[in-house]
């Protein structure tokens, strides 16, 4: 260290941080503190007065040192940085509670080899009621480590099973979703279908098949539909059956009357 030229302001730095607690009606009470020696604040206040909080860093040379980075500082006078904490505008943060804080210093850089946290004090703070409609507090936690601890176990309660419909019922209703199926082979056999009108043509022929393939396709859907489908995606699916029956359909009756003897 001597011998570093006179100009090089290296050494030990002097942190003189200062409290003072302002009211509009009374005398500011200001405290000086002594850091890193041992402090205790104890201060009181209400909704009406103001904390000031200020620190100085000074170099060796006698000059004032701005730090890299600082918390909470919102004015910089070019020797002090000060903050004031009007509590008339932060009762809402402190969910107008009233009671002790405490009031805590961090003090640290990454080429400290002394940095520190210190409880300088506490504030005795008494805050008017809180309003009918103003926010609740979030739930204190009784330790902080208890945020990594072991957490309780979630025991899942799964909805009891809906009473099912009698057996009877059951049956019932698979009968009556037989019925149109039933109703269509009857009018087959009235009807006396036969095979001598199918068309022999290429093209008649294709949209005859692909005819019959649709209805087909729509009984396979309603087997489907009773196994497993739900009645969303039998709905989407018959739509487009529909449409494909009544095109081929609508082709198919077309060539019925060229296949008539005259």
């Amino acid at each position: 260290m001597e011998a570093l030229p006179e100009g090089v302001d290296i050494g030990d730095y002097v942190f003189a941080f200062e409290i003072v607690l302002s009211d509009p009606e009374l005398k500011s009470n200001m405290q000086l503190l002594d850091l890193p020696g041992k402090n205790d604040v104890a201060l009181s206040a209400n909704h009406l007065q103001k904390l000031h909080l200020s620190f100085l860093l000074t170099t060796p040379l006698g000059k004032p040192f701005k730090p890299h980075q600082h918390i909470f500082v919102v004015e910089n006078t070019g020797k002090q940085f000060k903050i004031t904490l009007d509590f008339l505008g932060l009762v809402e943060k402190f969910f107008y509670l009233s009671g002790q804080c405490d009031i805590e210093l961090t003090v640290g850089d990454a080429v400290m080899e002394n940095s520190f946290l210190q409880l300088l004090g506490s504030i005795e703070l008494d805050l008017p009621k809180a309003p009918e409609k103003a926010t609740q507090p979030p739930p204190q936690v009784v330790s902080p480590y208890l945020r990594f601890g072991p957490k309780a176990e979630i025991n899942h309660i799964f909805r009891v099973p809906e009473k099912r419909p009698p057996q009877e019922v059951s049956y019932a209703f698979l009968g009556l979703v037989l019925v149109p199926l039933l109703t269509f082979l009857v009018g087959l056999l009235r009807l006396g279908v036969n095979f001598k009108n199918f068309p022999t043509s290429a093209v008649p022929a294709t949209f005859a098949i692909l005819f019959h393939g649709g209805i087909a396709a729509v009984l396979l859907l309603y087997v489907l539909f009773w196994l497993k489908l739900d009645l969303f995606t039998t709905l989407k699916t018959l739509g487009l059956l529909g449409i494909f029956l009544m095109f081929v359909g609508h082709r198919t009756f077309l060539t019925l009357p060229q296949q008539q003897p005259s």
